[in-house]
């Protein structure tokens, strides 16, 4: 699969899930549950409990039906860990030129983090297709607005501080998709393995950033 693809399939559901620290024995349930609520890409974080073994399970068990990430990469060893999983794409919390070079020889999407104009330069100029943009709650949706104003066609995913309420915000501001983790799956739903309830959870969300884009 391409990175054109890739960026494709996150950008049509609008939302990547992201699973921090899950217990590895909900993490099957969980995906399902905001698969079948019309989510197409994960990012399960590298800090997690038995992270690589999760990632290679998820997307063996996946069949090209979900694209598999891996996040919070901090390091050269996590990467090749993470692609070596079999991860489809990876992120990280901040700009490491450096890692994003070594996913690009490795022939794996990484999505690294910016805040600044500057760092949307720096991270350009490493080869870095889509962004993320990180923290993004406390920018706000017109934060993506301004920045497609100079990087006008830059794919942006926003992630930190992203809401149901305002997640379609940022969509209709530019963004290709948002990240979210806790505001998409509730934890108290998931302590309680109410997977019925986060898939209506997740549908709600995944209608509202639909129409969003459909206004676009």
């Amino acid at each position: 699969m391409t990175e054109a693809d890739i960026l494709q399939r996150i950008g049509d559901a609008g939302v990547i899930a992201i699973f921090r620290r899950v217990d590895p024995k909900v993490i099957r349930p969980l995906v399902e549950a905001v698969v079948a609520g019309g989510v197409q890409a994960v990012e399960l974080t590298v800090d997690s409990e038995g992270a690589y073994d999760t990632i290679a399970a998820l997307r063996e068990e996946a069949r090209g039906q979900l694209l598999v990430g891996a996040g919070t990469l901090l390091r050269p060893e996590q990467v090749v860990q993470a692609v070596s999983a079999g991860a489809d794409f990876l992120l990280c919390p901040h700009l490491d030129s450096a890692l994003v070079d070594l996913a690009a020889r490795l022939g794996c999407l990484m999505i690294p983090g910016v805040t600044t104009p500057s760092e949307v330069v720096q991270a350009q100029k490493a080869g870095a297709r889509v962004l993320k943009l990180f923290p993004a709650g406390p920018l706000g949706p017109a934060y993506v607005k301004d920045l497609l104003g100079p990087f006008r066609g830059q794919a942006f995913v926003p992630t930190g501080g992203i809401t149901p309420d305002n997640a379609a915000a940022y969509i209709r501001a530019g963004a290709v998709a948002v990240g979210m983790g806790s505001a998409l799956v509730p934890a108290a739903a998931v302590a309680a393995g109410r997977w019925q309830d986060i898939t209506a959870h997740v549908q709600t969300l995944v209608a509202r950033i639909r129409e969003a884009k459909l206004g676009l």
